[in-house]
């Protein structure tokens, strides 16, 4: 054929595609502000239009050398040779294959090549040599939402050590539908606040620790009954319902910062356009929902493109130019990466997909990539990657919230801990609901080497019936019997349950015997078929480090302590469970029970009507008592309103989130110096009735004056502000270095005898932050962090915050530099100290400073972390003894006159303040816990009287309004703004 013919058109097609070309760089490169350009917008300047497609294509691969064909290598050098890869999603890997792969990869690749896996579970999902973590659903039965951020926080430093900087994690799903096939024990909850607490908690843990945190899977994958992995899931349609629920945890992390979201193949065909699109497709959901609605600024990323959800339907470039447009950012790939290059260039030639959402795209991704620090050093270290990854620190962990996971719900014939009785042989069966795999399970290992009386028989999905009748007959009437039922979820089975053949070998087991133990190492709906056996254990996932857990509770090694997160529909309600003692030898039962751990509830639960708190605060700002708030209140453990009112600033720039930080001011004297007083007391390293200059005994000073009186000084006459020590010195004027201060606060003569009358001291309080440091030959902050506050799972609790926290930070004043104090102590005192001081310079939250409360309703004790003694608790929170006018108790202030934590306080309730405009109230005979952080002295201290002060007295009192109380303490007063008022 003569082609000749076609010249003069191919000229012209040549001419027009030059021009729109040029165009698109042009569009491109005028997106791209021209001003100090960070590395990510010097490196979009300089990509093509393929190259910036190539940006957002995520190719997939194994990271091991016997999983990669020379073909496949070719392929990888071909691509980065050319347009580049933007990332590579890896399922598993080694640490030399793995090491020497991506360093080669970095090395050939123009622009650093981001790494992501789906880490949901540990390191140890992919990396044979990492760290091995329950699933989400077990983490949430520890009932400790630090536990998802110590997960998470390992994850990150184990992931990138390995050269992974994205996890594809967490799910932030509500599993409400018990038949789900591919979710299931993969989500946190079926609440979805519950949800909400424990995945921002996880992606904290990521984030903090230098990692990409993703949640998914958007709109919500948990109530389905479809595995997207196979075909289109279908989720509710009615909108309240999918706000309410499905949407509410991505509303929360989106506003809280997540770096990414995860579009899923999904739809609700009754509320979105285009009923039968996925939501990846869809522009209604990833723009007008996620983007426009919800306000998510992140990187939003589809689900693998190649699953059965969006293949069973559409052609693959159809798909990829679909997904763009409705406003992906970056696509998890099917394979062929050059062909949709080349769908999605021809796109964009054309004018179907805008140059604008590319551009947006990439440089989205490139700011990504820069955050996660690849621009500086995209390369993985063998020293750090062996050091770092399955450390003994880290699987020690992994353990610990194993075993607190593990779920006990029935036990009727008390048949745990496991008797030895050498009698009585134990039956275990491990049942597998797979196919082809007869292997002794290591929990039975490990019962086989506790050497009592044990026979073990292994099933799974392909022994036929004539085989089950025949085990079955060899068991005899009433045996004990142990089912290590081997059931999770995963893609392509699209059930939960057991297959027919094991459910009826399960059934028939339990007609021979009422002493079955029925342990769920995966599912925990798996009850819903055998709901009459007599024992019931759930462990989640039948992992080695679960079967391990599930082994040390069985036998009693381990206290059994977790609750269900999920209901069981007809049998048990979320919450759930049986707490069971490890066997110890003559130890009272009440020593062993678990302090109450916090729980976020709706109002109704304690009967509030929390439009009273509401009203009150939205006033306070309205009045300028504050520009902004942080009110969180609890009954009886039960968080029941903890949000945010205001704004940072009255600039009403950056909105005040529950979880903002503020400096908590005095509030350090109660919860950091007196808790480490309390600790020493605890360890037998101090006595509070002794003289001060025993301990410390550069506190006589050098004034000869005074030595008689400042030697009679106890750490008690300290504690109560008894000590006739001054109020406060200006001592940040003279003194220009931390030694020569405390040898000025040391020399400080008191301006009052001693034990004569109650000066509220801060030097007092300086002098006892000292006294820990001498005794326990730590700095202040170290102290309490490895004794109080990290047990506590108080993460964002700390001296001198980190400057990755600075925008959780709510400033304090403009000084009378004009500076603004952010982000550092506002305590001029402190400050000179270096941030860290008895009297001032700890940095907290409400929920952290709501468990702290919590700890001590409890009597020292947070769920099983027993922090302080029960009589330490009690003889600091009780009134001190000296003066008989005093309201001051151990560190602790008592209500009195005109009461900052209002007029419905019980006479036992204990509390401080703060001078930034904080506050935190114990009332241990109401069970109730209130705690508002404030910045009322934004942008001058002298704002803060008096509208503060009524505000803070009413806001107080608005929360035992709200919960109905009508009498208030006849030993408390209104402030004069309210004692008119109804």
């Amino acid at each position: 054929m003569n082609l000749d013919i076609f010249k003069p058109h191919l000229k012209k097609a040549f001419l027009f595609q030059f021009l729109m070309l040029l165009i698109i760089f042009l569009n491109g490169c005028a997106s791209v502000p021209v001003s100090k350009k960070k590395w990510a917008e010097k490196t979009f300047k300089k990509l093509s239009l393929r190259q910036k497609i190539a940006q957002m294509m995520i190719y997939r691969m194994h990271l091991k050398y016997n999983k990669i064909t020379p073909e496949k290598w070719n392929e990888i050098k071909s691509l980065l040779l050319n347009d580049g890869i933007g990332g590579i999603h890896i399922w598993s890997g080694d640490g030399s294959s793995s090491l020497a792969m991506l360093n080669e990869i970095q090395k050939r690749s123009k622009v650093p090549v981001i790494i992501d896996a789906d880490i949901e579970r540990g390191l140890g999902q992919r990396f044979s040599s990492g760290t091995d973590f329950p699933p989400l659903m077990a983490i949430t039965a520890t009932g400790i939402p630090n536990n998802a951020y110590e997960v998470g926080r390992i994850v990150a430093e184990e992931s990138r050590a390995a050269g992974v900087q994205w996890n594809l994690s967490p799910v932030v799903d509500v599993n409400n539908n018990p038949l789900n096939p591919i979710i299931n024990t993969r989500s946190f909850s079926e609440s979805p606040d519950i949800v909400s607490e424990f995945s921002l908690e996880y992606i904290k843990g990521l984030q903090d620790h230098g990692m990409i945190a993703t949640a998914k899977h958007f709109p919500g994958h948990g109530d389905t009954q479809t595995d997207s992995h196979s075909s289109l899931a279908m989720i509710p349609s009615d909108s309240s319902r999918l706000w309410s629920v499905e949407l509410k945890p991505f509303v929360k992390v989106a506003k809280a910062g997540v770096d990414a979201i995860m579009i899923a193949h999904v739809h609700a065909p009754d509320f979105q356009p285009e009923s039968d699109n996925p939501a990846t497709l869809s522009k209604f959901w990833v723009t007008n929902i996620l983007r426009k609605k919800i306000g998510f600024e992140g990187i939003i990323i589809t689900d693998g493109m190649g699953m059965g959800g969006v293949t069973k339907n559409y052609a693959d470039d159809y798909a990829i130019i679909e997904t763009v447009k409705a406003g992906c950012d970056v696509i998890i790939q099917n394979y062929d990466i050059v062909g949709s290059i080349d769908a999605i260039e021809e796109a964009v030639l054309n004018g179907e997909i805008n140059i604008e959402s590319i551009n947006s795209s990439v440089l989205k991704i490139l700011k990504m990539k820069e955050k996660a620090g690849l621009h500086l050093n995209p390369f993985v270290d063998i020293e750090s990657m062996m050091s770092m990854i399955g450390k003994k620190e880290h699987k020690e962990v992994s353990d610990r919230i194993s075993s607190e996971s593990i779920t006990l719900l029935k036990d009727e014939q008390k048949l745990l801990p496991l008797s030895m009785d050498a009698r009585d042989t134990l039956y275990v069966f491990d049942i597998y609901d797979q196919e082809n795999k007869h292997s002794i399970s290591s929990l039975t290992s490990n019962l086989i080497r506790e050497k009592f009386p044990i026979r073990t028989i292994q099933i799974d999905e392909s022994d036929k019936k004539y085989v089950l009748d025949a085990i079955l007959r060899s068991i005899p009437k009433n045996s004990r019997i142990l089912i290590n039922a081997f059931v999770s979820p995963k893609e392509w089975k699209d059930r939960i349950f057991f297959p027919d053949n094991e459910t009826y070998f399960v059934n028939e087991l339990m007609k021979k015997s009422n002493r079955i133990i029925l342990a769920s190492l995966g599912t925990p709906y798996l009850l819903m078929d055998f709901p009459d056996v007599s024992t019931y254990i759930c462990a989640y996932k039948g992992s080695f480090v679960m079967q391990n857990a599930l082994f040390k509770a069985l036998m009693g090694k381990e206290n059994i302590s977790g609750r269900l997160p999920v209901s069981i529909p007809n049998i048990f309600d979320i919450g759930s469970g049986v707490l069971l003692e490890k066997r110890t030898k003559h130890v009272e039962k009440n020593k062993f029970e678990p302090g109450k751990l916090l729980l976020r509830v709706r109002p109704k639960l304690v009967n509030a009507d929390i439009s009273i708190m509401r009203e009150a605060m939205n006033s306070a700002v309205a009045d300028s008592a504050w520009s902004g708030a942080v009110l969180l209140a609890a009954k009886d453990g039960n968080i029941f309103y903890h949000k945010g009112h205001g704004y940072h600033t009255y600039d009403k720039i950056n909105d005040v989130n529950s979880s903002d930080i503020f400096d908590l001011a005095s509030i350090t004297k109660a919860v950091a110096t007196t808790s480490a007083i309390m600790k020493l007391q605890d360890l037998n390293k101090i006595d509070i009735s002794e003289p001060v200059i025993k301990y410390l005994p550069r506190f006589k000073g050098i004034n000869k004056k005074y030595f008689s009186q400042k030697s009679q000084i106890t750490v008690k006459d300290l504690l109560s502000h008894v000590s006739g020590l001054p109020a406060f010195k200006q001592y940040y004027k003279t003194d220009k270095n931390k030694e020569s201060l405390l040898t000025s606060i040391y020399n400080t003569d008191p301006v009052q005898d001693n034990r004569d009358t109650t000066i509220y001291s801060d030097v007092g309080a300086i002098i006892l932050g000292d006294i820990v440091e001498k005794i326990s030959g730590l700095n202040l902050d170290v102290f309490l962090d490895s004794m109080v506050f990290k047990p506590l799972g108080m993460n964002t609790t700390f001296y001198n915050p980190p400057g990755t926290k600075k925008h959780r930070i709510v400033p304090t004043e403009i000084n009378s530099e004009g500076e603004l104090i952010h982000g550092f102590v506002h305590d001029e005192n402190a400050y000179s100290l270096g941030g860290v001081a008895g009297h001032a310079g700890l940095f907290s939250t409400a929920k952290d400073l709501a468990v702290f409360s919590q700890m001590m309703l409890n009597g020292g004790l947070y769920g099983w972390k027993r922090i302080f003694k029960t009589a330490t608790v009690n003889n600091f929170t009780s009134k001190a003894g000296i003066l008989d006018n005093s309201s001051r108790l151990l560190g602790w202030d008592s209500p009195a006159g005109l009461a900052s934590g209002g007029v419905y306080l019980s006479d036992s309730s204990f509390g401080h303040t703060g001078f930034t405009g904080t506050s935190i109230w114990i009332d241990p005979e109401n069970g109730v816990i209130v705690v508002l952080l404030t910045n009322a002295v934004y942008p001058k201290r002298e704002s803060k009287s008096p509208k503060y002060y009524d505000w803070r007295q009413k806001v107080h009192s608005s929360v035992y309004e709200s919960l109905m109380f009508e009498s208030k303490n006849p030993n408390l007063q209104l402030r004069p703004r309210w004692k008119n008022i109804k």
